[in-house]
C-alpha cells in the first residue's frame, strides 16, 4: 500500500520548512546587504570607467599605493623647480604635464634654449617647453654612446666614456671635440633643499602604476581584501543564490497558501 500522509501533518513540514527557511532568508539578507551595495556601485563605475575616465585616472594616496606595495623610485632627482625639472627612474617630469617614459634610467635633464633636453646613457630626448617630447635619438641617428652628463658653454656637449661631443646648432650632428673652456655640467639640486619637491615626484612616480579602474576591479572580485577576499566573495556569491532559492520557496508557499484560503472560503460560503 502507497503510504499517505495525513493533511495536518504534512502541514507541519510545510510550517516548519517556511520558518526554516525564512530565518537564514532574513539572517544571510542582512549579513548580505553591505557586499550587495558595495558589489552593485563598484559594478555601475567599472561599467562606466571609460566614461569617467577611471580607467586612466591615477591613483595619489600614498596608503592606497602603500596597500598595494609600490615603493618609491629608486633614483630621484630635481634639477630646476621654476619651472619643476626633474627625474624618476626613467620618467622625465616637466611643469605639471604628463611625464615622459624613457627606455632607460634618466642621466641628467638640462634648459637649452626654449628646449628641455634628457639623457640616458644611450639615449637623447628633445622635448617642447610644454613638456611634448618631440625628437628621440639614439646611435642609429648617430648619437654618441655611454653618455654620462650634458652641460652647456653656448652650445650643448655630451660628455661620454670616450670623450666629449658638440652638437651643431640644429641638434642634429655630433662631433668629437675638446671643450676650450669649463663647461656647466648638469648637476641635480640638493635633496635637502628640494624635499618638498622629491616627496611630490615620489608619489606622482608611484601612482602611474595604478588607476582607479584596477582598484574598483580589486574591491569587486574581492582581491583588494587579500588571498582570502576573492574566496569570501563566492560565499556572498553562495549566499546571494542560497537568498534566491530560499525566496522562490517562500514566494510560491505563501501563494499556495493563499490560493488554498480562497478556495477554502469559497468552499465555505457554498
Amino acid at each position: 500500500m502507497t503510504k499517505k500522509y495525513h493533511p495536518l501533518k504534512k502541514s507541519k513540514i510545510n510550517k516548519h520548512t517556511n520558518k526554516y527557511f525564512r530565518f537564514w532568508h532574513r539572517k544571510l539578507g542582512i549579513l548580505s546587504v553591505v557586499f550587495v551595495i558595495m558589489l552593485s556601485i563598484t559594478g555601475i563605475l567599472i561599467n562606466h570607467s571609460h566614461t569617467l575616465s577611471l580607467d586612466s585616472k591615477k591613483v595619489n594616496l600614498a596608503w592606497l599605493l602603500d596597500d598595494y606595495g609600490i615603493t618609491q623610485p629608486a633614483h630621484m632627482a630635481i634639477y630646476q623647480t621654476k619651472p619643476l625639472i626633474a627625474s624618476s627612474d626613467n620618467f622625465i617630469w616637466i611643469k605639471d604635464s604628463p611625464p615622459i617614459e624613457a627606455d632607460m634610467m634618466i642621466s641628467a635633464i638640462i634648459s637649452f634654449n626654449d628646449l628641455f633636453i634628457a639623457i640616458t646613457p644611450q639615449q637623447l630626448y628633445l622635448i617642447s617647453q610644454k613638456g611634448q617630447l618631440l625628437e628621440q635619438q639614439d646611435d642609429t641617428l648617430g648619437l654618441p654612446q655611454d653618455i654620462e652628463n650634458i652641460g652647456q658653454d653656448g652650445q650643448l656637449w655630451l660628455k661620454t666614456a670616450n670623450g666629449y661631443f658638440t652638437a651643431d646648432s640644429d641638434l642634429i650632428e655630433w662631433t668629437k671635440a675638446s671643450p676650450l673652456i669649463a663647461i656647466s655640467w648638469v648637476e641635480p639640486l640638493p635633496a635637502a633643499q628640494v624635499e618638498q619637491q622629491l616627496a611630490l615626484i615620489s608619489l606622482k612616480a608611484r601612482s602611474t602604476h595604478l588607476t582607479w579602474e584596477r582598484v574598483l576591479l580589486d574591491v569587486h572580485s574581492g582581491r583588494f581584501f587579500g588571498p582570502l577576499g576573492p574566496w569570501f566573495m563566492d560565499l556572498v556569491a553562495f549566499a546571494l543564490i542560497i537568498m534566491s532559492l530560499t525566496g522562490i520557496y517562500l514566494w510560491q508557499s505563501t501563494k499556495k497558501s493563499r490560493t488554498n484560503k480562497r478556495k477554502n472560503i469559497k468552499h465555505y460560503h457554498e
